[in-house]
């Protein structure tokens, strides 16, 4: 098609010839529709999770090929209207993507950072027909983008999807990946925000050239190069520029080929029936797409300052059902979503409903049986997600053990791994080395290269599984209390140093750290000492004896 459009205008550039092949079919319409209110949201989101009908299905890759063809087509676009400005006035729009380009850069790679593949894939994908395929948050992030205008309202978007959620549960990770699903409904609206402002530059730039080349071409193909941008959707912009070319010059240039003005005539009646009011048309669709494309990126900006943890901390009924115990309230923050994604990974394990796990541990731990023995520590979600409670759990669940870590069993059985592997690898890679390199295969030489190796060999192995541990086990957080007020009289706590004393000088400077603690950690029922021994040799600069030190300390 590019050698068609290149046959009607061969002066057009590259760029706009791509721009406009009819074989990428027409632009699509940006997501916008009719701008909710808040009672209005509520309604919507409880109407469209009745229709939302979602399974899980690993296979799915529909996502990811789409956002990276969104990228590709925005850096087109971009690099279009760039050059253009150089030249000629660019619309508000396009000024925009210009100015704020490196947002929309910022923002993809924060994309591919929020949402890996194998997130995607543990996510419930919808059965209609529009987004079949695609996420179910993927359907919530399209809605509220599309009845927003692509303007974020954080207290809107709380208010839709706990309407949502009254019908049909979100679930964890849903939630959590709504601001990277957001950001990638809001690229996708912006890849066709920007290509029709692009693609209608382009359709006047060609109406142009091929106005000024009309004299030159003695019989050009009118019908065919205004089905060609019908075929891209772009006829009313290339037509009312031609009709402006029209009134102006080409009344001149066409004197003598009446035959051409009668085709363009024609063909500017069939796009344009109404010139006026297609003019005036185009005016508001500029004004509208200026508007979304700069809450689009107003948006796309506001997403990385809001406090999302609090967000979903407000929407999830998870959140809110494991709230009621107060042992769970008490923990901090990462301690709460660490005991959420346990939930999460058991529920999918486990092929039952989030909810009702967390009901059936909360039920565990305001019991605080275990095996018919009570215990203290019961009430600790981390006592029956990883701890000694883990099988009584797995047990009310009606699940198999295996299906939480055992982490005990982890723990005892990573120090023999760990060795095995040092001995095994400096083993092999010790006799590997060896055999190659060695002058003699046997006797007492050969014992001594073993030797000599072994030792480079060794740190070599254990540099290289310590990076591999430490780049594919993530940490294991202690859980840890909240304390937002400080620490309350009941947790009243003495922060032990032990030390020895060996000098005075050794002495004061003790007593200074355990200054700088106390007044880096002013809490008022946190204390600190210092637990400490005399060394034997430094008695006498104290003036004892070890005798005497021995009837003082007693």
């Amino acid at each position: 098609m590019n050698n068609e459009l290149r046959r009607h205008v061969p002066d057009a550039g590259a760029e706009a010839l791509v721009l406009l092949d009819a074989d990428r079919g027409p632009i699509e319409s940006p997501i916008r529709s009719e701008i909710f209110g808040v009672a209005r949201f509520e309604q919507h989101g409880r109407s469209l999770a009745a229709v939302h009908e979602a399974k899980a299905d690993a296979s799915s890759t529909e996502f990811f090929p789409r956002l990276k063809e969104n990228i590709a087509a925005l850096r087109e676009a971009h690099r279009y209207i760039g050059q253009q400005a150089r030249s000629v006035e660019v619309d508000p729009a396009g000024e925009w993507l210009l100015d704020n380009f490196h947002v929309v850069v910022a923002q993809i790679k924060e994309i591919h950072d929020g949402l890996p593949r194998r997130y995607f894939r543990d996510l419930p994908v919808l059965l209609d027909a529009h987004l079949a395929g695609l996420p179910r948050v993927y359907g919530v992030a399209w809605a509220f983008v599309a009845h927003t205008d692509s303007a974020f309202d954080e207290t809107l978007l709380a208010q839709f999807l706990t309407a949502y959620q009254n019908i049909r549960p979100l679930n964890f990770g849903e939630l959590w990946a709504l601001p990277t699903t957001l950001r990638v409904v809001l690229i996708e609206n912006l890849r066709r925000l920007s290509e029709g402002v692009a693609t209608a530059m382009a359709a006047r730039q060609l109406a142009d050239l091929w106005c000024e080349g009309l004299e030159k071409n003695g019989r050009p193909d009118v019908d065919g190069l205004f089905a060609i941008m019908r075929a891209r959707g772009v006829e009313r912009p290339f037509a009312l520029q031609v009709a402006a070319r029209l009134r102006s010059d080409l009344d001149e240039s066409l004197t003598d080929n009446e035959r051409v003005r009668v085709a363009i005539q024609r063909a500017l009646e069939r796009a344009l029936p109404d010139p006026a009011g297609a003019q005036i048309q185009q005016q508001a669709e500029q004004a509208e797409a200026n508007l979304s494309l700069s809450n689009t990126i107003t948006s796309l900006r506001l997403l990385g300052d809001i406090a999302w943890r609090s967000l979903i901390a407000r929407v999830s009924l998870l959140m809110h059902q494991m709230c009621r115990s107060e042992a769970f309230r008490a923990d901090s923050d990462d301690t709460q979503d660490e005991t959420l994604r346990a939930i999460e990974r058991l529920a999918k394990r486990s092929e039952q409903s989030e909810l009702s796990i967390a009901q059936t541990l909360l039920a565990s731990m305001q019991a605080s049986q275990v095996d018919g023995a009570a215990r203290a520590d019961a009430e600790s979600p981390a006592f029956w997600l990883g701890g000694p409670g883990r099988k009584s759990l797995c047990r009310a669940l009606g699940v198999r053990a295996s299906l939480l870590p055992d982490w005990p069993r982890w723990r005892r059985r990573a120090l023999p791994l760990y060795v095995t592997t040092m001995v095994l690898g400096t083993a092999a890679l010790t006799w590997a080395f060896v055999t190659r390199h060695a002058v003699v295969d046997t006797g007492p030489w050969f014992a001594l290269a073993i030797l000599l190796t072994l030792l480079p060999v060794s740190e070599a192995v254990i540099a290289i599984v310590n990076r591999l541990i430490s780049e594919s086990v993530p940490p294991r957080r202690l859980p840890r209390l909240a304390f937002t007020d400080g620490i309350p009289a009941e947790h009243r706590v003495l922060v032990v140093i032990p030390s020895m004393f060996g000098s005075t000088q050794e002495v004061h400077a003790l007593a200074r750290k355990l200054e700088h603690h106390f007044l880096a950690n002013a809490e008022r029922h946190a204390q600190f000492a210092l637990l400490s021994d005399y060394l034997e040799e430094g008695l006498s600069q104290f003036g004892f004896s070890c005798a005497e030190f021995e009837i003082n300390r007693l």
